[in-house]
């Protein structure tokens, strides 16, 4: 695979473009069959009227395709087996071009639409689709999740304003993919960041700002802050 490599990564590459430019057409699909029937049902009405009717309809027809991008990436992430599991991977590996290939597809959704619809119950649709374990009544108010399908979080939690989570390093000259696990009725501070490994339990916080090392665990009821955050006190 190693000698593969330089030729494969280019090739990957533009057929990845080509698929992306597929998966943007279906879900732009149901958008334009939208606003050509609005089109269409305005035609004979005062120009000035019809114009309003135009836009607001191609507003309408960005948030379905917006909402259609993110059913269609979520069923292909859960579905297609290209989620990469926990472990460490060399960067020419098979492993780490399904996890590039992954968080490609992701990305497609990051980059047009989910700031979009940041927190609500559409961004708790998706991140389920793809993988993340999600307890009921979470808010997550970031986009900034990376390797999302290894992440869990319980129930009644809240993830700061963006808030970044990373299951994956490069150490070595090698992928390493880990959990992160957040428990119940946590609440992770705005702009704050998690690495690979790291598992905060219950009814925690982790203020904002700070910085959880890999691999830190955080104890039940404990407030922690800081770059690198400590252990500031317990919560009664």
């Amino acid at each position: 695979m190693g000698k593969f490599f330089p030729i494969l990564q280019p090739i990957l590459t533009i057929l990845f473009i080509f698929i992306a430019c597929i998966v943007y057409g279906l879900s732009l699909f149901l958008s334009f069959v939208f606003f050509n029937y609005m089109a269409e049902q305005s035609e004979l009405l005062n120009i000035n009227l019809r114009f309003l009717i135009y836009g607001i309809s191609l507003a309408l027809s960005f948030f379905i395709f917006g909402i259609s991008l993110i059913i269609l990436v979520g069923l292909i992430v859960r579905f297609l087996p290209i989620k990469t599991k926990p472990g460490m991977y060399k960067l020419n590996s098979i492993e780490t071009i399904k996890w590039g290939i992954c968080g490609a597809f992701l990305k497609l959704v990051n980059l047009t639409f989910l700031d979009f619809i940041t927190p609500t119950f559409l961004n708790i649709l998706y991140f389920r689709l793809i993988g993340t374990k999600i307890g009921k009544n979470v808010q997550i108010n970031s986009i900034n999740i990376n390797d999302p399908w290894l992440l869990e979080i319980g129930d009644d939690t809240v993830i700061g304003g963006s808030a970044s989570i990373n299951c994956h390093t490069v150490e070595s000259g090698k992928l390493k993919l880990e959990k992160v696990k957040i428990g119940n009725n946590c609440t992770i501070g705005a702009k704050s960041l998690i690495w690979p490994g790291c598992e905060i339990g219950d009814n925690s916080v982790l203020a904002a700002r700070s910085v959880m090392k890999k691999n830190t665990k955080i104890g039940s009821r404990e407030i922690w802050k800081g770059d690198p955050a400590i252990n500031i006190r317990v919560k009664k």
